[in-house]
């Protein structure tokens, strides 16, 4: 994440020696006051901010220390060394720094967006909102602040006031591709598919590169049943990245609307190749092979599922329709049981009618 860094420039700039020092630099120098601790500071700030600049936080660190014999109030000092404690995973002492940055200056809102990284980071995201909220208060004009605020609330499953935050950050940040995803993603919850759509397809508008925003797009259609449109997308999607094993599941569940068997199988089958542990395609697959009536194949899909995942609902509820079309009703009931006892309803249904 690209972090915005303050950087003080220096009061004066040295010009040739061979020169007279002009009216402007003296009256510059006079400006510093009794002492040159100012110029100090902020010289030791600048090569502090110049080593962040290079990811070398510890020597950015050194730098800063150094800055506060000099000038013990130095805000966006504590600001930057904050920023690079959290770089180094040091929560603590980022935090401490944080906060102190903001004792010697109320305003600085970037600090409290900065506790608000730091908090997600350490999943706290209670604190975090209330730091992203607090950077709000103090700046309300920038995109960011509501845009990782919206991010936390949509996964507080509180779609609607995450949408209200992407829906500002876009309206702060018109090129913000990632909002206009996640506000997508937010519409998709509150079955807005149209706006949804819209939000995927201006995403991916803005950021060709973006895979994940095509495969929500092509989510989004296929919920509402355009399939070919869903297909689409997610040809777009592996063009960025070819090993991208949920849209392959993805474009395979399309396919199976569709009722291209072969073709869904084939994509399945993919979505393992690069993960061999993806339960869901395993299970998605076993669908394929029932609707091509392969209840062995099926089976077995399903034993797989089910070993990745003990808890996985569907991958019985499956394996229990392709036993008792193989007359093992015994086998089927139990699998149903299972199922149903892990809240599919229509599992209890299969199994008090048919095993009862």
């Amino acid at each position: 994440m690209k972090r915005l860094i303050f950087f003080v420039s220096l009061l004066i700039s040295i010009g040739s020696s061979a020169q007279e020092p002009s009216e402007e630099f003296l009256q510059k120098l006079d400006s510093l006051g009794a002492t040159d601790s100012t110029a100090q500071a902020q010289m030791m700030y600048n090569k502090g901010v110049a080593q962040m600049e290079a990811h070398n936080y510890s020597e950015a660190i050194t730098f800063f220390n150094q800055v506060f014999n000099y000038d013990g109030n130095f805000a966006l000092a504590y600001l930057n060394r904050g920023i690079c404690y959290m770089e180094l995973g040091s929560s603590d002492k980022a935090i401490g720094d944080l906060k102190s940055g903001l004792e010697k200056d109320p305003k600085l809102h970037l600090a409290h967006y900065e506790m608000g990284v730091v908090y997600e980071k350490d999943n706290k995201s209670e604190d975090a909102i209330t730091s992203y909220s607090e950077a709000i208060i103090l700046n309300p004009k920038e995109a960011k602040y509501y845009y990782h605020r919206g991010v936390l609330v949509f996964q507080k499953e509180e779609y609607q006031k995450a949408k209200d935050d992407f829906t500002v950050a876009v309206s702060l940040e018109s090129n913000h591709a990632y909002a206009y995803n996640d506000r997508g993603s937010a519409n998709l919850k509150l079955d807005d598919l149209d706006a949804a759509i819209e939000d995927y397809k201006k995403a991916t508008e803005l950021n060709p590169k973006l895979d994940f925003a095509f495969n929500n797009l092509g989510s989004a259609y296929r919920k509402k049943g355009k399939f070919d449109d869903a297909i689409k997308a997610y040809n777009s999607a592996l063009l960025n990245k070819r090993d991208y094993y949920i849209a392959f599941n993805n474009r395979g569940l399309a396919k199976l609307g569709k009722k291209d068997y072969e073709g869904a199988i084939k994509d399945f089958t993919k979505a393992i190749s690069h993960k061999n542990d993806y339960a869901f395609a395993f299970n998605n697959r076993s669908s394929a092979y029932i609707l091509q009536e392969e209840w062995d194949k099926a089976i077995t899909d399903c034993d797989k599922a089910i070993s990745l995942n003990a808890d996985y609902a569907y991958a019985y509820y499956n394996r229990a329709i392709a036993k008792e079309m193989k007359r093992d009703l015994d086998g089927a009931c139990a699998d149903w049981e299972v199922a149903g006892n892990l809240g599919l309803e229509a599992s209890r249904s299969f199994y008090s009618s048919s095993c009862k």
